[in-house]
């Protein structure tokens, strides 16, 4: 026998079920099939007798003789009213109107369910006399068992109000029959009778037209309603991060926030970055900017975001961060959104939330990805073969560009390669020409670059794995979550694992104080044990062409790269360790990793003082400790290299070292704490039923520190992890020459220290009218000597217009929500790396005195103070059509001043780099945001949505007193700022072709032709090309619904900006070196005899200069525009959970995304991805090469 269904048997405890009967009438009463149905159900006839029996088991009886089910919410209906019935063969529904009485209606929704809700045509009866007032409270949730923050709470006919708190939580008087309505944005009224029960506990349906503009903006201080929110928020949700099935945030981000700007310069290494070691350890690899710079960013990551996680700034990489414990991102773009965070928002905020226990049992999800990529092509690189390598190198060698090595013999010389070898024997008269010729030929039939692709690349994989569990009861909710990924670069030899976790419990302490408290780990395990494409470039070790890695008899072969082998090979039969360098070899020996350990805990009480005013405790500590090992055993090159290079031969002939023999092992220890104390009084209240006041103030203490510990050991045994002590006096090198040899020991430890005092007020008036304000108080211990200097306020004013709460509009249904907002208010920036004092850093032993030394790195500069940003933005917030579509438009102006700009002083100062900081730029940025997002098409089974973000922003510097132009006149390269152009300006020099001779000619500002050996002075004399920063950026998305299939296509867009065609870097000097080297198929364009210069701007190798290389590479004519439209994405999912049984599988899905796909345009005419030039030389860097990923998903 069935059970009668009643609201708290289902989870439900409104009566919202008006609300859901209105909706299933319309969507299947209205089918002339279920009319039929329904009439036969209720002509059914029935029975009963019954005396003193509760109406609930009348209703049992009921659905036990005619299959009919109820429906009822325990908090409207009282279905244990003792009544007394008796019918004869009786219609149902006339049956049912008697039990429930006047005040109750009872419908049909499908032949066996029959729904009772409140009669709204009926007022009330009350059954008994309870004049007085009690205390009604409860949870306030959606269906979805999410918590509803902010919802408001009405006795209906009084002024008498309450607002939920973050827990969904809220408490009110009332009487026995008054009516609680409650409402909140995007969920549509409810009202309740307040019966017997103290506890209501109402579930809000979504409203479907108003769902997709309405969302709670995180700060992390508060929870903002966005419909009383003035700032300029982006919001992207688990959802929306869940269509990028990558290992690191920062990937899911692109392309879905209107001003948000990534540069990933890894192409999708997500978590393993390049530049994992040595001096660039704990670096970004990544750029991130929110409408723009606020800063000239002169010492390379302050002008990042500060990134807010779980309410409190953290100082860790967002790859620590596992993607799938993010409920949702909140961006913060203008004053009024930032300035809460005073002197570290000037460069916007990314405010992450992760996720909480829902309420309802226990949730188990497990999720699994599998990625892969194409096998990297270096067909995709300029880079010369082997006989233009052969027919560059005999042109040096005829010229006598390069000096014979056997013509040395006062010391040791570089080594030449193979083909200059035959040459160089050809010309001494050792081989005859035809020996000559039949080895060269043998090595311009060699192609090492298959070897290459063999050898040292392969294709990336990336896998993961993720499991969750979550739930909430009562007062308690949890959510764990633990994550594998382990990745495989293009480059064999590196690769990365890394595990995260994470605990978010709430709970309640004696009943009455809300707890939140998150512990979360993220552990990394890094090998970089590869040469990648490094063979390729200008290095000691560059592979040409025709060298091979594996000969033809299938054994890795050996080469000289540091000496002449002529000269080598002596001094190894004298004693001297082998002194080749074998690639397999290198790849089989190489032991470098490093292991990260991130912990982070955070707890926060949260004390109800009085109506409406809370306190908040709040205390966050992070640590982070990375250790890189570069052990070098004593079989690889670079120990041999350095014991070699570091032994000589005394008076009797024996070796003299003065390196210990063995290995070398080299650690670098980084660490990161940083800790926040906090303490805040919120305040949410309302006055009347007009207006609504939200406001907040509190402290904020914090610290964070670096520390830095370095060390080198020599005569290293890795197996029994044992070192010999170095000796502290010279020693004669391989040459002759003296040195000391350095422990290579560091120590650096820096702390800082914030106290932050800051406020918060919105006051709201008819929900029409909106005004906000903010104000804060920095002060830091690294700023400024005195007070005024080192304690900066900012603040903020911002104010909101519902236009579609206004009586002329408020009724127009073409407008769904049509709101305007202002703001304007002054953010900070801070420098972390300048000081106002004299900072003296201590370095090893000196080479002649032996002793310790010191230097001063930067000289006392007590004027030092905080970068400023003002910012206006205006924005449109708007919904039309019934909500199909929704945008937001804004514009914007940043002016930021007192920049910190580098200038350059007399080396008699004795400072690092002949260069001071000080406050003396200023900046002037104007932009668009624009977020579009619509329903193309809606139908039964198929849906078709398409959303469009566009981005503009151009940063212009408005003052720089101390302006060098000499990285552009001299061709240094970096883009140094020039008042009255754009941040990031590119110049380049007007070409005027080549003279006679092969060597560069420019226009000047007059149009002179200037030759390679006259130097230009002003920037007039070059020509502005444009920046190297896209103005307009964005991306177009389209998403696809066809029953339980989805397709989802993403294209994300750059315009307006200019880069440098990459070429070669220079020549091979006299001596032939390798690591100048540069493989660069442009050389073979190169100018060779007069007349040349008619077909080509390549300068010739002969008598050529620096300025006549740099001239050509940044020539107006080798400029190209980045212009372009990409294939970023498409990913399909299905959704198994119709297919499978739900005993246990709650749901499961599959996926399949393809990544990198291309381009459907792009304006520069020479094939090149402007994300992923093709450099050759140094920076060798191949384009990004497709993705494609498998995914798994099942929750329980």
């Amino acid at each position: 026998m069935k059970k009668n269904l009643s609201a708290k048997d289902c989870g439900v405890k409104s009566a919202l079920w008006d609300k859901f009967l209105a909706i299933m009438k319309k969507s299947l009463i209205l089918s002339i099939f279920f009319t039929h149905i329904v009439a036969f159900a209720y002509a059914q006839k029935v029975t009963i007798k019954a005396r003193n029996q509760s109406v609930s088991a009348v209703l049992k009886t009921i659905t036990r003789k005619t299959n009919v089910e109820f429906f009822y919410s325990d908090d409207v209906f009282d279905a244990q009213r003792r009544v007394d019935i008796a019918v004869n063969n009786a219609d149902v529904m006339a049956v049912i109107k008697q039990l429930i009485g006047e005040g109750y209606k009872a419908e049909f929704v499908n032949s066996k369910l029959i729904v009772i809700a409140l009669n709204p045509k009926v007022k009330t009866v009350q059954t008994s006399v309870m004049e007085e007032k009690v205390k009604i409270k409860g949870v306030v949730t959606n269906s979805k068992k999410e918590y509803l923050i902010g919802a408001t709470v009405w006795v209906k006919g009084t002024k008498d109000g309450a607002i939920t708190n973050f827990d969904g939580s809220y408490e009110i008087m009332a009487k026995k029959g008054d009516v609680l309505i409650f409402e909140y944005m995007g969920y549509k009224k409810l009202e309740i009778i307040v019966s017997d029960s103290l506890i209501i506990n109402p579930i809000m349906l979504e409203d479907i037209s108003k769902l997709d503009e309405v969302k709670i903006v995180s700060t992390g201080y508060q929870n903002i309603d966005k419909e009383r929110s003035t700032g300029s928020f982006a919001v992207i949700t688990a959802k929306d991060l869940e269509k990028v099935p990558v290992n690191n945030v920062l990937h899911r981000l692109e392309g879905q926030v209107a001003g948000l700007q990534l540069d990933i310069q890894d192409s999708d290494n997500t978590f393993v970055y390049q530049n994992k070691f040595g001096s660039n350890q704990g670096k970004f690899s990544y750029n991130v900017a929110i409408r723009g710079k606020s800063t000239f960013d002169s010492f390379g990551t302050n002008s990042m975001p500060l990134v807010v996680l779980d309410g409190t700034p953290t100082e860790l990489d967002i790859r620590t961060i596992n993607p799938n414990d993010i409920e949702k991102i909140t961006f913060l773009k203008d004053a009024a959104a930032a300035s809460i965070y005073g002197a570290r928002a000037a460069n916007g905020v990314m405010v992450i939330n992760t996720k909480k226990g829902k309420q309802g049992q226990t949730r188990i999800n497990f999720s699994q990805n599998y990625s892969f990529s194409n096998k990297p092509s270096l067909s995709k690189l300029p880079l010369m073969n082997s006989s233009q390598v052969l027919n560059l190198e005999q042109e040096f060698v005829d010229k006598n560009l390069v000096t014979d090595p056997a013509s040395v013999t006062y010391m040791l010389t570089t080594p030449v390669s193979q083909g200059m070898d035959l040459m160089f024997q050809y010309k001494r008269g050792q081989i005859t020409q035809a020996q000559r010729d039949a080895g060269l030929d043998v090595l311009r039939g060699r192609n090492t670059y298959g070897q290459a692709e063999q050898y040292l690349l392969q294709a990336a994989t990336s896998q993961n794995y993720d499991l969750s569990f979550s739930g909430a009861e009562n007062d308690y909710s949890y959510f764990m979550s633990g994550s594998y990924s382990k990745e495989e670069t293009q480059s064999k030899g590196n690769s990365g694992q890394r595990l995260t976790l994470l605990s978010n419990q709430d709970f309640k302490l004696f009943n009455y104080v809300k707890m939140t408290t998150s512990l979360r780990g993220s552990i990394f395990k890094y090998n970089d044990n590869a040469l990648g494409l490094s063979p390729l470039g200008t290095s000691p070790t560059t592979l040409l062409p025709y060298d091979q890695i594996v000969g033809d008899n299938g054994n890795s072969v050996d080469y000289y790269r540091r000496y002449y082998a002529a000269q080598t090979i002596p001094l190894e039969q004298k004693g001297y360790l082998p002194w080749t360098y074998n690639y397999i070899d290198e790849l089989n020996n190489m032991d470098r990793t490093m292991d990260e350990q991130n912990f982070g805990a955070t707890i926060s009480a949260t004390l109800p003082l009085l109506k409406g005013l809370d306190a908040v405790g709040t205390y966050s500590v992070e640590t982070s400790t990375s250790s890189s090992d570069n052990i070098y055993n004593e079989n690889t090159y670079y120990a041999r290299d350095m014991v070699n290079s570091a032994t000589s031969i005394n008076s009797s002939g024996d070796l003299v070292y003065g390196i210990p023999l063995g290995g070398i092992f080299q650690n670098n220890t980084f660490g990161k704490m940083s800790s926040t104390m906090r303490g805040q009084l919120n305040y949410d209240g309302i006055i009347g039923e007009d207006h609504l006041i939200n406001a907040m103030g509190g402290i904020e203490a914090r610290e964070t520190g670096e520390t830095q510990d370095s060390r080198t050991l020599y005569g290293y045994n890795s197996k029994t992890q044992t070192s010999v002590d170095i000796p502290s006096q010279n020693y004669v090198d391989v040459n002759g020459y003296n040195y000391t040899l350095s422990n290579g020991n560091v120590h650096k430890d820096f702390r800082r220290r914030f106290l932050s005092y800051y406020a918060n007020a919105g006051y709201t008036f008819k929900n029409k009218y909106t005004l906000t304000g903010s104000a804060r108080l920095d002060d830091y211990n690294n700023f400024g000597v005195s007070k005024k200097l080192r304690r900066t306020p900012l603040w903020s004013a911002g104010a909101k217009w519902n236009i579609k709460e206004e009586s002329f509009l408020k009724d127009v249904n073409l407008v769904n929500n049509l709101a305007f907002r202002a703001s304007y208010g002054f953010n900070g920036n801070i420098n972390l790396n300048v000081f106002p004092f004299t900072n003296i850093s201590l370095s090893d032993l000196d080479t002649f005195s032996q002793q310790p030394y010191a230097f001063i790195s930067q000289p006392a500069n007590p004027n030092l103070r905080w970068e400023k940003t003002a910012i206006l933005n205006f924005g449109l917030d708007f919904s039309l059509l019934n909500s199909r579509l929704n945008g937001t438009i804004e514009y914007y102006k940043k002016d930021s001043k007192d920049l910190i700009v580098e200038f350059p002083v007399s080396p008699f100062y004795g400072v690092s780099n002949n260069t001071l900081v000080q406050n003396a730029a200023t900046l002037a940025g104007h932009g668009i945001d624009l977020s579009l997002n619509g329903t193309i098409l809606k139908a039964k089974d198929f849906s078709w949505d398409s959303a469009l973000v566009v981005s503009f922003n151009k940063t212009e510097v408005t003052d720089s007193r101390f302006q060098n132009y000499s990285q552009y006149l001299n061709g240094s390269g970096g883009t140094p700022p020039i008042e009255g152009y754009p941040l990031n300006s590119i110049f380049a020099f007007r070409s005027a072709g080549l003279d006679a001779t092969g060597r560069t000619q420019v226009y000047d500002k007059d149009g002179n032709i200037v030759n390679s050996f006259t130097s230009l002075k002003d920037i007039a004399d070059m020509k502005y090309m444009g920046t190297n920063i896209p103005s307009y950026y964005g991306s177009f998305s389209q998403t696809f619904n066809y029953k339980k299939l989805s397709l989802y296509i993403l294209a994300t867009y750059k315009f307006d900006y200019v880069l440098f065609k990459p070429t070669y870097g220079g020549y091979v000097n006299r001596q032939g070196r390798f690591n100048q080297y540069d493989l660069n198929t442009d050389i073979d364009q190169r100018w060779r005899n007069p007349g040349d210069e008619a077909t080509t701007s390549v300068p010739g190798i002969q008598g050529s200069t620096g300025l006549s290389y740099v001239r050509y590479m940044f020539a107006d004519d080798r400029i190209i525009e980045g212009d372009h439209i990409r294939f970023r994405e498409l990913s399909l999912k299905y959704d198994l959970t119709s297919l499978i049984d739900r005993g246990i599988v709650r749901g499961a899905s599959v996926n399949f995304t393809a990544r990198n796909l291309g381009f459907f345009w792009r304006k520069n005419k020479d094939g090149l991805d402007p994300d992923f030039l093709p450099y050759t030389g140094a920076n060798m860097k191949l384009p990004a090469t497709a993705i494609y990923s498998i995914g798994f998903n099942v929750n329980f």
